[in-house]
C-alpha cells in the first residue's frame, strides 16, 4: 500500500485526479492509513476503515456529516475556509494538525490532500491522515530530557564543563561558576565561549608541574587520539590545603564530538587517608607489642572493684603502668565517659550475678596518652571465690581499627549504593542461574519496569522479546549475561533490540562481566545504554542508499541485490518458481519534450504508485534507470506474472496522469521471464525479460510478452 509521506505526490486542485477506477476504491478501503473524500461543503463522501478507527467513529456516523467534527470548535471555521480555498483556488493543504477523536482524546495527525474530480465533475478533496501522536510526544519528551540533563548538571557538586573539539567551553554547571567566582576566576578565561585549553596553558592554571601534562593530554582528547584521562592536583587556599581530581573524557557516538571536564574535590578523602595512615602506624606499633592487656578483676562482697593484675599491654591501652592501674581500681573507669562507665558497671554486675561471661565494648579517653578515644572490647569469665566475692579473668582488646573499618565499610557501601542508583547507564545483576538479583533505577527506567517486576526474571522469561538488527529473534541463551555466565569471559558491545511492555522498541548496547568469589563464578552484571537514535539513523541511511529518490522505488543496486538473493534461493530450491518483469514507458521522450521534465517526473511517480498498488508487499518494485522499471515476483509462475502484468498495463492505460491543466496518456511495454536454476547468473533472467519487452516495442508497444 502507498506511503502517504513518500509515494503520493499530490497535484494542485486546478488539475485533479478523476475520482474513478477500481484502484482508487481499493486504495481507500484497504490502505493502512486513514483516507477520506470530502466535498466542497465539507461533508464526508467516503471514509476508509483506518480513518474511522483513528477517530473512533463508525462510517455511518461520518458519511454525510462535516469533517469539522474532528476539530475543536475554535478551529473549525478557519479549517473549512482552507479546505474550500484548496478546492477552488488550488492552494496547498497539508501538514500537522491537532484533532479530537470521539472520546475527546487529543491527537496529533499528519495529513496530505489531493484534489479529485467525481463522476459528476464536482471537485472533492481526498485526504490521507497518519497518526503521529506518539512521535510528537516523543519529541516533546526528548526536549524535556535535554532540560533535565542541564538541570542534573547544575545539581551535581562536581565542577563540570563541556568543550567542543577546539577546546571552547560550550556549557558549565552551577558548581563550576560558583567555584570560579569564589576563587577569583576570570570570565575571560574560563566562562562559556572561552577557550579552556588556552586557560590550562596559563602558568597559574594548576599549582604544580602537572599543568603542562594536563594541557598536553587535553589536546590529545580534543584531537580524538585519547579517549579519557584523569589527574589529581593540589590547589591550596588560605583556608587550608585542598586537592582536586580532574577527569576528562570524550563522548562516544555523539556528533559533533563533545569533551566533558569534571573537577571533584578530594580534600576530605586525602585528609581521611592521611589520618588513616597515622592511625594504621599506631596500630602497627601496638601490634608489634602485646596485643591487648590481660587482667584479673576482683569484685568484693561490698561491691568494691579491684584490679589485681594487668599485663604490660595496659600501658599502651590506658597510658598507665600495670602497677598504677592495679593500685587504683577505678582509674580505668575514669577514662570512660559517664555513659560508658554506667553501662560498663551494669553489665559487669549482671555478669557476676548470673555467672555468665562478661562482654562489653567501651570507649575510653586517656588524657595522659595524648591520643583520641579508643574502643576497647572486654571479654572475661567470672568465678566465685567466696561468699559474695567473684574474680573475673579476661582480656582487654583494642578494637578501634575494627570499628574504623566498619565505619569505612559502611561509608564505602553507601558510596557504592549512591553510584549504583545514580549512574545514567542501566545496570542489572544476574545470579549464576541467570535470575535478576538487583537493578538500578536507570535500568528500570530504560526497560519501563519496576524493580519488583524485574527481580527473579531471567533472559528466558516469556515476557521478554529481544531482536537483532536484521529483525530476527535474539535467542535468550545468547543474551550477554548468559554468555558471560557460561564462558566466564566478558561480553562487550552487543546490540540488542528490546520490545517494551507498552509495545515500543528500543535498541540497547549491552556489556556483561562475570564476577568471581574465591575462584568460583557466582554472578554477572550487565550494563547497557539506549542507542535507539543511533540505530534508527543507521537504518534510515540504509533505506536512503537503497531507494530511488524520485519515485521511492528500489534503486538499481538494491533491486539487483534482491534479484541475486532470489536467484540464490532458486538455485537452492529448483522446484520453486519466481519471475522478473521489466516495464518501459512508451514514448516517454515525447512526454518530456511536450510537457517538460517536471511532468515526466510526475508520470514516473504515478506509474510507481500504480505498480505498488498492483503488487504484494513481498514483491520488489524497482527503477532501473530513466523510464525503465522492473518487478521481482517471488513464488510466482509465468502465467500469474502475465495476469498481473496485463492488469497493470491496463490500469496504467486507463488512468492517465493529471498534470496541471493537462491530461497525459501513458502506456507501457512489459516483458516477463522466469528465474531459472539453470541460469549461469541472475542477470540472464533480467536480460530475457528485456528482450521480450523490446519485442513488444517493435510490434506497436502497449503490450505484454513472455520470454
Amino acid at each position: 500500500m502507498p506511503n502517504p509521506d513518500q509515494d503520493l505526490q499530490a497535484p494542485c486542485a486546478a488539475g485533479a485526479f478523476p475520482l474513478t477506477g477500481a484502484w482508487l476504491d481499493a486504495l481507500i478501503q484497504h490502505a493502512p492509513v486513514g483516507i477520506a473524500v470530502i466535498d466542497l461543503s465539507g461533508k464526508y463522501l467516503s471514509v476508509n476503515p483506518a480513518y474511522c478507527e483513528l477517530y473512533g467513529y463508525r462510517a455511518a456516523e461520518m458519511l454525510g456529516n462535516s469533517f469539522l467534527m474532528v476539530f475543536a470548535p475554535e478551529q473549525r471555521e478557519p479549517v473549512l475556509q482552507r479546505h474550500q480555498r484548496f478546492l477552488s483556488k488550488g492552494s496547498e493543504l497539508k501538514g500537522e494538525w491537532d484533532v479530537v477523536n470521539r472520546d475527546g482524546k487529543l491527537l496529533r495527525v499528519l495529513s496530505e490532500s489531493v484534489a479529485v474530480r467525481g463522476a459528476d465533475g464536482q471537485m472533492s478533496r481526498l485526504v490521507y491522515v497518519l497518526d503521529i501522536t506518539a512521535r510528537s510526544r516523543a519529541e516533546h519528551a526528548k526536549e524535556e530530557s535535554r532540560r533535565q540533563v542541564l538541570s542534573v548538571m547544575d545539581a551535581l557538586t562536581a565542577h563540570i564543563c563541556v568543550l567542543d573539539e577546539q577546546g571552547v567551553i560550550i556549557k558549565v554547571n552551577r558548581a563550576w561558576r560558583e567555584f570560579a567566582a569564589a576563587n577569583g576566576g576570570s570570565d575571560e578565561l574560563c566562562a562559556e565561549g572561552k577557550n579552556y585549553l588556552d586557560f590550562c596553558r596559563q602558568p597559574l592554571a594548576f599549582a604544580d608541574a602537572g599543568a603542562l601534562e594536563f594541557a598536553d593530554k587535553l589536546t590529545e582528547v580534543l584531537a580524538g587520539r585519547l579517549q579519557s584521562f584523569q589527574v589529581e592536583y593540589p590547589c591550596h587556599s588560605a583556608q587550608g590545603p585542598r586537592w582536586f581530581l580532574a577527569r576528562v573524557s570524550r563522548t562516544l557516538d555523539v556528533e559533533p564530538p563533545r569533551i566533558v571536564v569534571a573537577h571533584d574535590s578530594v580534600t576530605e578523602l586525602k585528609l581521611v587517608q592521611e589520618a588513616l595512615r597515622r592511625q594504621e602506624a599506631e596500630l602497627r606499633d601496638l601490634a608489634a607489642s602485646v596485643p591487648g592487656a590481660l587482667f584479673r578483676l576482683l569484685v568484693r562482697p561490698s561491691g568494691k572493684i579491684e584490679f589485681v593484675y594487668f599485663s604490660p599491654g595496659v600501658q599502651d591501652l590506658f597510658g598507665l603502668s600495670p602497677e598504677k592501674a592495679c593500685g587504683d581500681g577505678r582509674a580505668l573507669l575514669r577514662c570512660m565517659t559517664r555513659e560508658y562507665r554506667e553501662a560498663c558497671e551494669v553489665s559487669l554486675r549482671r555478669a557476676v550475678a548470673s555467672g555468665q561471661a562478661w562482654e562489653q565494648e567501651v570507649e575510653v579517653w586517656v588524657p595522659e596518652a595524648g591520643a583520641g578515644p579508643k574502643c576497647l572490647q572486654i571479654k572475661a569469665t567470672p568465678k566465685l571465690t567466696g561468699p559474695g566475692e567473684c574474680v573475673l579473668t579476661g582480656v582487654l582488646t583494642d578494637v578501634s581499627a575494627r570499628k574504623q573499618a566498619e565505619t569505612a565499610l559502611k561509608a564505602s557501601t553507601e558510596s557504592f549504593r549512591i553510584f549504583f542508583e545514580t549512574m545514567p547507564q542501566g545496570v542489572v545483576y544476574h545470579a549464576a542461574s541467570g535470575q535478576i538479583t538487583a537493578a538500578n533505577p536507570a535500568a528500570c527506567a530504560l526497560l519501563r519496569l519496576s524493580l519488583d517486576q524485574m527481580l527473579g526474571k531471567t533472559p528466558f522469561d516469556p515476557g521478554w522479546r529481544a531482536i537483532r538488527e536484521d529483525g530476527s529473534d535474539f535467542p535468550a541463551e545468547q543474551h550477554p549475561a548468559m554468555e558471560a555466565l557460561r564462558t566466564g569471559q566478558p561480553v562487550r558491545q552487543v546490540v540488542m533490540g528490546l520490545c517494551l511492555p507498552e509495545g515500543s522498541l528500543i535498541w540497547l548496547q549491552v556489556n556483561a562481566t562475570p564476577l568471581f568469589k574465591q575462584g568460583l563464578l557466582t554472578e554477572a552484571y550487565t550494563s547497557f545504554e539506549d542507542i535507539t537514535e543511533l540505530i534508527r539513523t543507521r537504518q534510515e541511511l540504509h533505506r536512503q542508499a537503497s531507494t530511488d529518490h524520485l519515485t521511492g522505488a528500489a534503486n538499481r543496486r538494491h533491486f539487483m541485490e534482491r534479484l541475486q538473493a532470489e536467484y540464490g534461493r532458486i538455485q537452492r530450491r529448483p522446484e520453486l518458481c519466481s519471475c522478473v518483469v521489466t516495464l518501459d514507458l512508451d514514448h516517454f521522450k515525447k512526454i518530456n519534450d511536450g510537457f517538460g521534465h517536471a511532468a515526466g517526473d510526475a508520470v514516473l511517480r504515478h506509474v510507481t504508485l500504480l505498480m505498488r498498488l498492483g503488487t504484494r508487499p513481498l514483491d520488489v518494485v524497482g527503477r532501473l534507470g530513466g523510464e525503465e522499471f522492473a518487478l521481482l515476483l517471488p513464488d510466482t509462475s509465468c502465467e500469474d506474472a502475465q495476469v498481473l502484468a496485463e492488469r497493470l498495463r491496463l490500469r496504467i492505460e486507463q488512468n492517465p496522469v493529471q498534470y496541471r491543466q493537462s491530461i497525459i496518456l501513458v502506456t507501457v511495454s512489459i516483458g516477463i521471464s522466469a528465474i531459472l536454476s539453470s541460469d549461469a547468473n541472475a542477470e540472464l533472467a533480467l536480460s530475457r525479460s528485456d528482450q521480450a519487452m523490446y519485442a513488444i516495442k517493435e510490434h506497436g508497444r502497449n503490450g505484454v510478452s513472455i520470454a
